[in-house]
Parts: structure tokens; sequence; C-alpha cells
């Protein structure tokens, strides 16, 4: 049982904010941007934790393309 929180709960956090991220994306739902930026720096801090170089590194590219996508979504809402 101890395994399930190594990371504080971290872990499992940003895992359920990756699924509202996509379900929300899949829905057509701009909202689903900030889910995934939520995740991405839920996965940073998993990554820090986890002495990982790789995860944090992804999850900067992660965040910039969510950032990105939540501004392309308002452009096209103007055209």
């Amino acid at each position: 049982m101890d395994m399930i929180w190594t990371y504080y709960g971290i872990d499992w956090l940003a895992m359920v904010m990756t699924f509202l991220s996509l379900y929300f994306l899949g829905e057509k739902k701009r909202s689903g941007f900030v889910y995934g930026k939520l995740a991405n720096l839920s996965w940073l801090a998993f990554g820090v934790m986890a002495q990982s170089v790789a995860n944090p590194v992804a999850n900067v590219v992660f965040m910039t393309l969510n950032i990105r996508g939540y501004r392309s979504w308002k452009q096209m809402k103007r055209k």
C-alpha cells in the first residue's frame, strides 16, 4: 500500500488530469488544454521526484504545445 503514495499522489493527480484533458479535447472543449497544462505540471513534479531527466524535458515541450493549442483555439473562434 505504501507504494501507491510514493510520490504523494502527484502521479495519480497527473494521470487524472491527463484523462480529463483527453476527454475534453475529444469533446471539442477548449478546457482540455487547461487540464493538459495541469497534467504537465503534475507530471513535471513527478519527474523531478522520480529523478528522471526525460520526463521534465518532455513535459516542458508538452506544456508549450498545450499553451499553443489554447491560444490557437481562441484565434480560430475569432475567424
